[in-house]
């Protein structure tokens, strides 16, 4: 994995906006607490625009996202928010060029679709996090920040349980390189150029408003596919579930999928769309235990 060194105060973040438009409130807000964490927040220019359900055309939000990769005093690029539209821009940008001076990309979401691509394609760690005029605008919390800011520096300890304790649906411990995210975010990149590489992978999966038998469609998919038989384990994200359905619902469809697939499952990482967004890092290595402790075996960035 080619690391970046890691994000100190001072640093420069710089803000974009791949997927949709954005609301100019929620980003001041979002802005307001990097600045205050002691970091740079530099916005692209533009990403104010709006197009129907997206922050401008394709081109428009291709050029922002190129423009954060590649701004020389960046040291990580986070997203806006999600929506939608991440998607669009990955045959578009010019990805050699874009991550000839790596940067630590952050966001969750839409935007998984570029950090899934990034973490197994392209050899770079992401952080599945918070984004400015999103989680740090409409639900900021102290902690879940604090994790993101202290995962960022490089100063968390592999002995240190990350993240708090999941349940144990299925199985015992697990290890493996951390990637996933979006559900039905990355699923639409299956059978395209830039369908994410699982194997190996402790598989992290979360969604927001699907319910039980869309779930169930999309784990199907993946597993008929024949593109989740090498993965280590699955930790899913607390979700919300859909009206008349319950939470046991859930459970019970991963549960189904790792006894399809012989891995263990565990359920209840507080990231993603429902409570807390507690940071996870992609393409790094982890192992959870047979509490359902997640350790993480490896920093996202550079460390001594």
């Amino acid at each position: 994995m080619r690391k970046t060194p890691p994000l100190r105060k001072g640093d420069v973040i710089a803000i974009c906006a791949p997927a949709g438009p954005v609301d100019s409130e929620r980003l001041e807000r979002g802005v307001a607490r990097l600045s205050s964490a002691g970091y740079v927040p530099e916005i692209a220019e533009g990403v104010l625009a709006s197009e129907r359900y997206l922050a401008g055309d394709d081109g428009h939000r291709a050029r922002q996202l190129e423009w954060a990769l590649t701004l020389p005093e960046a040291r990580a690029v986070m997203a806006a928010r999600g929506g939608y539209g991440s998607t669009r821009l990955l045959p578009l940008i010019d990805w050699k060029r874009a991550v000839r001076r790596p940067k630590l990309l952050v966001g969750f979401s839409d935007v998984t679709a570029i950090l899934s691509y990034l973490s197994t394609r392209l050899s770079l760690p992401c952080i599945h996090g918070p984004m400015a005029a999103a989680d740090l605008a409409l639900r900021y919390d102290a902690p879940a920040f604090d994790a993101f800011v202290r995962l960022a520096a490089g100063e968390v300890s592999p002995r240190e349980p990350w993240g708090g304790p999941m349940e144990r649906v299925r199985g015992g411990a697990a290890q493996g390189r951390l990637a996933g995210g979006c559900l039905s975010v990355i699923t639409s990149l299956l059978g395209t150029p830039y369908e994410p590489d699982f194997r190996g992978a402790l598989l992290f999966l979360e969604d927001v408003g699907e319910p039980a038998y869309r779930i169930d469609r999309m784990l199907t998919q993946w597993i008929q596919s024949g593109r989740l038989a090498k993965i280590s384990g699955i930790l899913a994200g607390r979700m919300a579930p859909a009206p008349h359905e319950t939470e046991e619902d859930l459970r019970g469809l991963f549960h189904a999928a790792g006894k399809r697939l012989s891995v263990p499952v565990w359920y209840g990482f507080p990231a993603g769309h429902e409570g807390k967004n507690v940071a996870l890092p992609f393409g790094v290595r982890g192992r959870v235990d047979a509490k359902g402790r997640l350790f993480l075996l490896e920093s996202p960035v550079e460390t001594r």
